[in-house]
């Protein structure tokens, strides 16, 4: 099974690191593109008008420049006078091509820049009412709106990370987290340092600001983990922690010192998905919708496959809503029409690589400025600033950790659009319930009547269309590459489990085109889905589930039994050092009692040795008298790690770049120790 190694949840980017770094991989998973700065301020509104005209309006204060963005779509032509409550700022021509692009700001200097008017009060504040009034009559009717928090669904999000390695080899991955919702902020903050001096006292800042004390334990690892409000294995944050954002500094001690780093853009884990951008569709009815449109060139091609969807909810049964485009230099041009279901809700969708699905002839190039309307009420805008959906891929790991962590379940029954969101429901192992969206987004209900609370991931809209993929969810798999996690899964539940392959003639014995195994004195059974069961030894194929993989493991089941064998040397070396603690190689001691062996020790004084092959052993601290005088000593085998007899340190030190991810590397850490009971 092939493996690419440079998997990661988040996006890896080259970032700089103090002098006392030799090497550093920064990672960041921004579902917004907008940086917290403690000092700045990011309000924004849609302005509705009549039908489908609408405007947005930005308001940002940073490093001392005020300035209030205009960008005005499918207006009529004229002049418009811009306010702020009852303060003029002053008027704003929307040309025959029915688009315009205005600013206000203190410090003006470029083209379709303005001052702002002496007497008005900065900085604006949340709830300021916005307008845009056309004058002398002409122009379209009144637009307006409200500012307020920026993100469409008035909250912000930071999601942030840093992974560097000093020269010395210690090692530091952090991560923060902020949302805010209203008046309620919600963070996390966690942190886990590597190979620092057993014992020691380390301070800890974040730009400057002293956050903790970091206790480093006997093998030299320390975390720290900060959450508001406080939950299960959290403090509470210091009330001088910073708000942590792209370029903040991250010290631990007083010499090792990272960025944070920030992504502009998603990078897809799979060269076959695209981009996928999310057009929001803006109203004054009760319909609401979202456009979908995705492009990719796959492997070995040089055409490019697209795909393009409306779904819209929240109309009446039965009625018929036409979607229509129109390019900033166009005519609008009808695309096609969606027909509502019974429960107000309708889709229209077209995809390159389906017969049944293709484009109409006359959808157009789709450029900055592009305008989307849907029926008399829905209007929408193709525009650089559209936010960037998850890939499919991407989604399909998250889904699978989020139902691994979360157990969700559904009969069958998701109660589509209960909330009037479009939405469909979902339990979580506890019973609480949880829904997904139309775009994707997963939220955890707040028990509030109607589809409210908080949201906890973004997945591909897909997983709206077929929950199942969530309640389902199976470890992400292709036979060219695999997922660093679930494959650092296979090779513990390898180490735990003894797994053996079954003779060929126990397959389907159940009626599941299973394939059986033995382990420990049980009996598994793996079927076509990669769903690994203990046998209860009942008369059919069922059990309880010990794990979920992927069809590759059912297919060919030699990548579980062997699946420590298919480890990287990268990726045995750090769950050597990491979870059997090992501190020190002695080369004094190579030879001892002239026997074939070099010694590394524990931090918990515990004795290994290896051969030259590059077995491991632990030391069973007898020596034993061979034939002739020699001497030998014993153990138990641990594993066999290239590279571990040239140079034992391999096996005492984290390598300069860490093997995997953080979440496979959490399992590797616990690799080669004593194995949990699965019962």
């Amino acid at each position: 099974m092939s493996r690419s190694h440079s998997r990661s949840r988040r996006t890896p980017i080259a970032a700089s690191i103090g002098s006392a770094t030799t090497h550093s991989e920064h990672s960041t998973e921004q579902l917004e593109q907008r940086q917290l700065l403690s000092a700045d301020i990011a309000l924004e509104t849609v302005l509705e008008g009549t039908g489908t005209t609408f405007a947005k309006s930005e308001y940002k204060l940073n490093n001392g420049k005020h300035s209030l963005e205009f960008s005005i779509f499918n207006a009529e032509p004229g002049q418009y006078q811009a306010a702020v409550g009852s303060k003029q700022l002053g008027q704003i021509t929307v040309p025959a091509s029915r688009l315009a692009q205005f600013e206000f700001t203190n410090q003006p200097g470029d083209a379709g820049e303005a001052p702002f008017p002496s007497d008005i009060v900065l900085p604006l504040t949340s709830g300021q009412a916005i307008r845009l009034s056309p004058v002398s009559g002409t122009g379209s009717a009144e637009i307006s709106g409200t500012l307020a928090v920026e993100n469409e669904d008035e909250r912000f999000e930071s999601n942030v990370a840093v992974n560097a390695v000093s020269a010395d080899g210690r090692a530091v991955e952090a991560e923060y987290e902020s949302e805010q919702e209203g008046a309620v902020t919600q963070r996390k903050f966690t942190l886990k340092v590597y190979n620092l001096q057993p014992g020691s006292v380390q301070p800890l800042t974040i730009d400057g600001v002293s956050v903790g004390v970091l206790q480093a334990n006997a093998v030299g690892t320390a975390w720290l983990k900060f959450a508001d409000p406080v939950r299960a294995g959290f403090s509470a944050f210091p009330a001088q922690f910073p708000a942590i954002t792209t370029g903040s500094q991250i010290t631990v001690g007083t010499d090792f010192t990272a960025t944070w780093g920030s992504a502009t853009a998603p990078v897809s884990d799979d060269a076959t998905d695209g981009r996928q951008t999310q057009i929001e569709l803006h109203g004054t009815g009760t319909l609401q919708g979202t456009i979908f449109h995705e492009s990719f060139t796959p492997v070995g091609s040089t055409t490019e496959q697209r795909e393009f969807r409306v779904e819209i909810w929240g109309g009446t049964a039965g009625a018929v809503v036409p979607v229509s485009v129109r390019t900033p230099s166009g005519q609008p041009v009808q695309i096609g029409s969606i027909t509502l279901n019974t429960r107000g809700f309708g889709r229209l969708h077209f995809e390159s690589q389906d017969p049944a699905k293709q484009f109409p002839a006359s959808f157009p190039t789709l450029t900055d400025g592009t305008i989307f309307t849907v029926g008399s009420t829905l209007a929408g805008a193709w525009t650089a600033t559209n936010p960037t959906a998850e890939s499919l891929h991407r989604s399909a790991e998250l889904a699978y950790q989020l139902d691994q962590t979360m157990g969700f379940t559904s009969n069958g029954v998701y109660m589509e659009n209960w909330g009037k969101k479009g939405e469909k429901w979902l339990k979580d192992k506890t019973g609480k319930w949880h829904f997904i969206t139309p775009d994707g987004g997963l939220y955890e209900w707040d028990l509030k009547p109607g589809a409210n609370g908080r949201r906890i991931a973004i997945l591909d809209d897909s997983f709206h269309l077929r929950p199942e993929l969530l309640t389902q969810a199976k470890a992400v798999g292709s036979g060219v590459a695999s997922d660093d996690l679930l494959q650092a899964t296979a090779a513990k539940l390898d180490r735990e489990l003894g797994l053996t392959l079954a003779a060929a003639s126990n397959t389907n014995c159940g009626g599941l085109q299973e394939k059986w195994l033995r382990g420990n004195g049980k009996w598994y059974f793996i079927t076509p889905d990669g769903t690994l069961t203990r046998w209860d030894g009942s008369k059919t194929a069922t059990g309880t589930v010990v794990a979920r993989l992927d069809d590759r493991f059912h297919e060919t089941p030699a990548h579980l039994t062997e699946a420590e064998n298919e480890l990287t040397d990268a990726e045995k070396q750090f769950a050597a050092k990491t979870s059997l603690k090992l501190a020190t190689y002695d080369s004094k001691l190579d030879k001892w009692q002239g026997i074939d062996a070099k010694w590394i020790k524990s931090s918990t004084n515990v004795w290994y040795f290896v051969r030259p092959n590059d077995d491991v052993f632990q030391w069973d601290q007898k020596v034993y008298s061979k034939p002739g005088g020699q001497k030998d000593v014993g153990g138990v085998k641990i594993s066999r790690i290239a590279g571990a007899w040239a140079n034992p340190t391999l096996l005492t030190t984290l390598p300069t770049t860490l093997p995997g991810t953080v979440a496979s590397r959490a399992v590797l850490d616990d690799l080669f120790a004593d194995a949990p009971d699965f019962s």
